[in-house]
């Protein structure tokens, strides 16, 4: 499918690792290639950066007397997350040497290189969500399978992004060690369990 990417500047430009992004970013997919009336459907993405994170907050797909049905394998083909990458590394800007104001696009290089950052949305993992990526890790629930519990529980695009994202609160001390003991990891999961029962109550 071809696409479309637009910066919506109405929302304003956010500052990452010196270059500028636009806050909201629409990417329309859309076949033309296809014969009228099995076309696939053309779907519109919209992006968001928040809290140093690229997040699609919205997906809508629609059908008419040109396209197909929409259907899960329209929708499963849809990588969501380097959509939202390559969309947001083409629209980077620099500003120029000795310039203030003025603003060139940045080289693509520079872009991807933020973008990926915003994406696997490592560099600003928030308390609560270190919290319950321990908590999924260490559930005695989960033992079978702790990164897929990570991966599915928190929602994360991929199996890729739950790892890194694993590493990163095994370092900050939210997931144990790989030569921890079961005991060890029940023992603390209960305390991130009581942790998140303290937390819940002191914001209701």
């Amino acid at each position: 499918m071809e696409n479309s990417i637009q910066g919506i500047l109405t929302h304003g430009l956010v500052a990452y690792k010196g270059l500028l992004f636009p806050k909201q970013v629409k990417v329309s997919l859309f076949d033309s290639q296809g014969v009228p009336g099995n076309r696939a459907a053309p779907v519109t993405l919209l992006f968001e950066i928040t809290e140093e994170r690229l997040k699609c907050i919205s997906l809508t797909a629609h059908a008419s007397a040109d396209n197909r049905s929409i259907s899960s394998s329209l929708l499963r083909d849809i990588n969501v997350e380097k959509i939202g990458e390559d969309a947001l590394a083409s629209l980077a800007l620099e500003l120029k040497v000795q310039s203030d104001e003025e603003v060139t696009p940045a080289p693509l290089s520079k872009g991807r290189r933020a973008s990926k950052e915003l994406v696997d949305g490592l560099q600003r993992l928030t308390l609560r969500e270190l919290m319950f990526i321990g908590f999924h890790y260490s559930n005695p629930l989960n033992a079978a399978s702790p990164t897929k519990a990570v991966w599915h529980s928190l929602g994360y695009g991929s199996r890729h992004t739950a790892l890194r994202r694993i590493e990163e609160a095994r370092s900050k001390g939210w997931v144990l060690g790989r030569d921890a003991t079961r005991e060890q990891i029940d023992a603390h999961f209960e305390i991130i369990r009581k942790r998140l029962e303290d937390s819940n109550g002191a914001a209701s």
